[in-house]
């Protein structure tokens, strides 16, 4: 991190902060891998291995940085590009710093080296680095980042009308269930006793690159939905009868 300066927080003071705002091609190599993951996740934040830390560039650098009270500085992305917003953590403690921001309602991709650095440098290549881990609030299964005596339900809704159906797991203990039922604030009972961690809620132009944290409004959602729960927007056909009923049988 010797290529590192201090910095403020604030985003606007970035014109790098938009990886989709520059030309790509003039990045360092890193730099260009770290958006090739990115791209692949855009509802998540970024942790990338380098070296002894987890690192966290453009956008999601002032998003950390913001949510988990750390220090944000800059680092070098390339000649001609200048610097970019970067914060990063000990990798021993990105888990840790994980579930702060899951429990803020954030999904996280773990992006880790695959290889021997040392490998890598006799070699005069770049580190191989792969997704290791894809963390959302509804899908955790790590007893270190789970609540001891709590539920962790991944829910899923679907609504016709006045009628309704819903579907919750608790993938940490296998648990699953369905019911369905009419009349709409019955759903929002419902919920409020279950207190999913994340619930998969299907419209039909889903911004994938965004997961609505609680406390966010989205028109999309309907009011029944109560707005302190966490939101994944899904495409409609998943949820469709043609394409559900077969994999519940399955």
């Amino acid at each position: 991190m010797s290529d590192s300066t201090p910095a403020s927080t604030q985003p606007e003071e970035y014109p790098n902060a938009d990886y989709r705002k520059l030309d790509t091609s003039k990045l360092s190599e890193m730099m260009q891998r770290y958006i090739e993951v990115k791209q692949q996740y855009p509802h998540a934040l970024l942790f990338f291995r380098v070296g002894d830390f987890f690192e966290c560039f453009f956008q999601d650098a002032v998003t950390i940085a913001r949510e988990l009270e750390l220090i944000q500085t800059t680092k070098a992305a390339g000649k001609e590009v200048g610097r970019v917003p970067m914060t990063g953590v000990p990798h021993e403690h990105v888990y840790r710093y994980s579930a702060t921001l899951l429990e803020k309602g954030y999904a996280v991709v773990i992006c880790d080296q695959v290889e021997d650095a040392a490998i890598a440098a006799k070699e005069r290549r770049q580190v191989r680095r792969e997704v290791t881990r894809v963390l959302t609030p509804g899908t955790l299964t790590d007893d270190n980042m789970l609540k001891g005596r709590q539920n962790n339900y991944l829910a899923a809704i679907v609504i016709a009308g006045e009628y309704w159906g819903l579907a919750y797991a608790d993938i940490s203990t296998g648990e699953f269930l369905t019911t369905q039922s009419e009349h709409l604030e019955h759903l929002t009972q419902e919920l409020m006793r279950l207190q999913p961690s994340e619930v998969l809620f299907p419209v039909n132009a889903p911004d994938i690159s965004k997961m609505l944290k609680p406390g966010e409004n989205d028109q999309e959602l309907p009011e029944c939905l109560p707005r302190c729960f966490c939101y994944s927007l899904r495409s409609q056909k998943p949820f469709s009868l043609g394409e559900a009923r077969p994999r519940i049988l399955q």
